[in-house]
């Protein structure tokens, strides 16, 4: 059983020890069930948790609190038991009149911070007992901070920046065997600074253009006491367009996308075996109006989303892919995703998304779910002179007041039509008949005097 031990061990470090040189560790797989369902097309959409990942800018725009957590298995069904897991919990918060500093008129105004924790985690058998342990795992966490500089550069600008600040963890399981290990020295693992910087532009009203520099602060990951491997810095590129409604999709937008890692840029990490770039391509649209289908209902947006998304990773050296149309060199993945959403009592609303990734070069399906929700801020919460808060209160609460005689309406309506359909019918009184076999009665002829 000693020797099952340190095989697991040894094998898992060597496989870490290769995986850092090689930049494997820390790449993003997908973040989001929403981000993933489009290929990770989705380098200018405002969505908060499901881009801060992405682009660190694209919270600037938030108006509720949203709180996101994902699991998905990348990998599962080893051999000897073991699987991957990966966890993502995710909180987005933008500053409001009541959280807020209030003499500062431009950090905590128009802006909002977030909070990560992702971490991905190698478990399975500890070799000496039937008890689940974890072999490796790969945390970042971060805090992330974007601010809305619409019409602050210049006017009519429409303009957003955002910083991601993470801290990079690695490391191997805490077994008597690998601290014992004369290689490792008694090192368990390591923890990295980095730090992204993005951007969003407006191009137009229907066009927001996305630019991210990822690890503009790279961290250092190796698992080794004094190894150095430092992630390669990514540039990435991008856009997201709404295309209105387009036939029965409805809401429909459009991501396209395009990443370089950077190992171009250096001889030392250069590998053939390796993508120095990926192309990214996302759709979504929505179906089934709530307020068509449920006209009672206080939410009237539609429910649910569909997704699709390609991701390729061209490669120098690697698996050739026949597209009939052309051949490709490189990772292909096609990923589809659905997602529900739908809003309880004005303010609170639920999404649950899911996700498929299909790789066409090792033909593997990876599932995955996650669950949002959000507390949405009303419009008078982003008001910070007194009488202007007054007046949106005012306003919001003459439109929920409309509402409500809206459905109630509706709902006397519908209770008087049922009413209607099933009153019972009057019975009706048949025609007097005549009996043709009744003798007429002999008239009694008048006294006479």
């Amino acid at each position: 059983m000693q020797e099952d031990t340190m095989r697991y061990i040894s094998f898992f470090v060597s496989l870490m020890i290769v995986a850092s040189t090689m930049f494997g560790s820390f790449e993003d797989i997908g973040w989001t069930m929403r981000s993933k369902g489009m290929g990770n097309a989705i380098f200018g959409d405002f969505d908060g948790v499901n881009t801060m990942h992405y682009n660190p800018a694209t919270i600037s725009m938030a108006r509720s609190i949203q709180f996101y957590t994902g699991w998905n298995t990348p990998y599962a069904g080893f051999d000897d038991k073991s699987m991957i897991n990966v966890i993502d919990v995710n909180l987005v918060a933008p500053f409001w009149n009541r959280f807020t500093i209030p003499v500062d008129n431009f950090f905590t105004k128009r802006g909002a911070i977030g909070l990560s924790f992702h971490r991905l985690s190698l478990i399975g058998p500890d070799g000496l007992s039937d008890n689940t342990v974890e072999y490796y795992h790969e945390g970042v966490y971060s805090l992330v901070y974007a601010k809305d500089l619409n019409d602050v550069l210049s006017r009519g600008a429409k303009i957003s920046v955002g910083t991601k600040l993470s801290l990079y963890d690695i490391g191997v399981g805490g077994f008597e065997d690998t601290t014992a290990n004369p290689e490792l020295k008694g090192a368990m693992g390591r923890l990295g600074f980095g730090m992204d910087v993005g951007v969003t532009y407006d191009f137009s009203e229907t066009i927001r253009l996305g630019l991210v520099y990822k690890n503009l602060i790279s961290p250092n990951v190796s698992i080794l006491p004094d190894g150095q491997d430092v992630l390669p810095s990514e540039l990435r590129i991008g856009a997201n367009m709404e295309m209105g409604n387009l036939f029965f999709m409805k809401k429909a937008k459009l991501g396209v996308g395009y990443v370089s890692y950077g190992r171009e840029w250096n001889k030392e990490t250069n590998d053939n075996r390796q993508a120095d770039s990926s192309w990214h391509v996302g759709y979504e649209f929505w179906q089934l109006t709530a307020g068509d289908l449920f006209p009672t209902s206080l939410y009237k947006g539609e429910m649910l989303a569909v997704r699709a998304g390609m991701i390729f990773e061209p490669r120098k050296v690697g698996d050739e892919i026949d597209l009939f149309v052309a051949k490709l060199t490189g990772v292909l993945n096609f990923t589809f995703g659905l997602g529900f959403t739908y809003v309880f009592n004005y303010s609170h609303q639920v999404t649950l998304d899911s996700s498929l990734q299909w790789g066409v070069n090792m033909g593997k399906l990876e599932p995955s779910v996650s669950l949002n929700y959000q507390y949405l801020l009303p419009n008078s919460a982003f008001a910070y002179r007194e009488e202007e808060i007054k007046a949106r209160q005012l306003e919001e609460e003459v439109q929920k007041r409309q509402e409500e005689l809206r459905i109630e309406e509706l709902k006397k309506q519908k209770q008087t039509n049922t009413q209607t359909n099933a009153a019972p019918v009057p019975p009706t009184t048949p025609p007097p008949t005549t009996n043709t076999n009744t003798q007429p009665k002999p008239t009694t002829p008048p006294k006479t005097k």
